[in-house]
């Protein structure tokens, strides 16, 4: 009997073996699915990739020039209202420095810019940065026609200085905005979704760029240098940059670009109404 059950225990086996090479194709499923499962576990037990990091303007390079300089005048000085010579000095790499207080605003979060002209042709330019919130540090400058009334203002928590009759300040105020704001743009045409402002229905692409001083938004120029005024807001710490210009018979004009320097948005209006609405289609 034991050697009756051994010898249908071989002829089993052996027409076992003879199954599985008549038919390959079965084991290699077999093989290939515990493959692709342990293929799926490493998949599964891998990290995420990270996020590529949000791109933004190093806008300090255009800024640097324009602000840098050592101001000094007539300062009261907070929190205890005490009247002295002071000096601020601001770096072109972004420091900005004045006694106890040394603060860096290379990559403040917001900064904006604005210079307008008067009926006599005369500019005058207000510029304020915030590291942060404002707490962190804050930085202000304005420049009246002529120099005159000229201030300076830094704070660094509850400590600040405001200064007046400042010498230097007028400097900033000799350069046209847009040529600092052309610096971080590339000018190159990219074609945006517009409105039409008589057929809100429509929509059409448009080509817009910002060049040697003009915009153009389709077969519309706006020429920044008889501006009124103009001025850049950045936000974020350069992840966004808003062009704002105010032309003659009040027509205004704002282009946004995100921190790529890709438009992102564009506004135009007259006196009466909106003429140019435009922006990205999500």
């Amino acid at each position: 009997m034991i050697r009756r059950t051994t010898l249908l225990s071989t002829i089993a086996f052996s027409l076992l073996l003879g199954a599985c090479s008549k038919h390959p194709e079965a084991a290699d499923a077999g093989e290939g699915k515990q493959a692709q499962a342990a293929a799926d576990a490493q998949v599964a037990e891998a990290p995420a990739a990270e996020p590529a990091p949000e791109r933004k303007l190093d806008y300090w390079k255009a800024l640097g020039p324009l602000l840098a300089g050592s101001y000094n005048g007539n300062c009261l000085r907070m929190p205890d209202g005490r009247r002295m010579e002071a000096l601020v000095t601001i770096g072109a790499d972004g420091k900005v420095a004045s006694g106890d207080m040394q603060l860096d605003f290379h990559a403040a979060k917001m900064a904006m810019m604005m210079r307008s002209r008067d009926e006599k042709g005369q500019y005058s330019t207000v510029g304020t940065l915030a590291i942060d919130d404002g707490k962190t540090g804050m930085l202000s400058l304005m420049s009246s026609p002529a120099g005159k009334e000229s201030t300076i203002s830094l704070s660094s928590g509850d400590i600040g200085l405001m200064c007046s009759n400042n010498s230097g300040v007028g400097s900033f105020n000799n350069q046209a905005l847009f040529l600092t704001a052309a610096k971080l743009l590339n000018g190159k045409k990219q074609s945006i979704g517009c409105l039409d402002t008589k057929n809100l229905l429509v929509r059409r692409k448009v080509d817009v760029e910002v060049v040697d001083g003009v915009i153009r938004i389709g077969d519309d120029a706006f020429d920044m240098k008889t501006a009124v005024s103009e001025g850049f807001t950045l936000m974020e710490g350069g992840s966004s940059l808003m062009l704002n210009v105010v032309m003659p018979q009040e027509k205004t004009v704002n282009v946004a670009y995100d921190g790529a320097g890709k438009l992102v948005n564009v506004q135009a209006r007259d006196k009466q109404e909106s003429t140019h609405f435009c922006s990205i289609e999500n």
